[in-house]
């Protein structure tokens, strides 16, 4: 065997490893939100459909909804500290909690300045009633100005939520959410407790984007 030939082999070997390797990156299976997730994630919803001041459609009170995107958000930039403490006003978070939120959010080997999130979906879970799961696909941001009240004229917004992030002992979490609809944006961020078997919010923040 010649010097040509194990150069060739040595590059092929070298490719396949390459190819091997990015794909056992993109090719993670994507987390499937569970129990916890659910009940964090419905406390949270009720609570602001509770909220009088959460009304982003401005529609009547009685028997309204809020509605749940299917997955989570494309992107991780909102979950930096950076941006996390802007949006929070006067609130803080549990150091622990808030690198779980994107620890959780992070797919494996994803390189810092890409932001890249995780593709989870919340299809396979059932909320209490007033929670829609609904795929809102250009229905979602300024460029869509009123699609989604024309498609839900019962909704006083909707949410685009990450997974919630968790404390190393597993009472209290973090939920940060897009929500809308709104010229320029908005960003919920709560911080629950888990009481006995219930989550508990202690507070939230709706930071609203000029």
């Amino acid at each position: 065997m010649n010097m040509n030939t194990l150069r060739h082999l040595s590059l092929a070997l070298l490719l396949c490893l390459s190819v091997t390797s990015a794909s056992s990156v993109f090719a993670a299976p994507a987390p499937v939100p569970d129990e916890r997730d659910r009940q964090v994630l419905e406390s949270v919803l009720l609570h602001l459909l509770a909220d009088s001041k959460f009304n982003l459609t401005k529609v009547s009170t009685n028997g309204t909804t809020i509605i749940l995107h299917t997955r989570t958000p494309e992107k991780t930039g909102f979950l930096m500290s950076g941006q996390i403490r802007g949006d929070i006003g006067n609130h803080t978070l549990p150091g622990d909690v808030e690198k779980n939120l994107r620890q959780r959010n992070t797919p494996p080997g994803a390189k810092p300045d890409t932001y890249e999130a995780v593709p989870a979906f919340y299809t396979n879970l059932t909320f209490a009633a007033g929670i829609t799961v609904a795929d809102l696909t250009g229905q979602m941001g300024s460029l869509f100005f009123g699609a989604f009240e024309k498609a839900h004229p019962h909704a006083r917004g909707y949410v685009k939520a990450y997974l919630p992030g968790y404390s190393k002992d597993g009472t209290l979490a973090v939920v940060r959410m897009n929500v809308g609809p709104s010229a320029h944006g908005g960003m919920v961020t709560a911080l629950l407790e888990k009481r006995g078997d219930k989550w508990v919010v202690q507070w939230h923040h709706l930071a609203r984007y000029a």
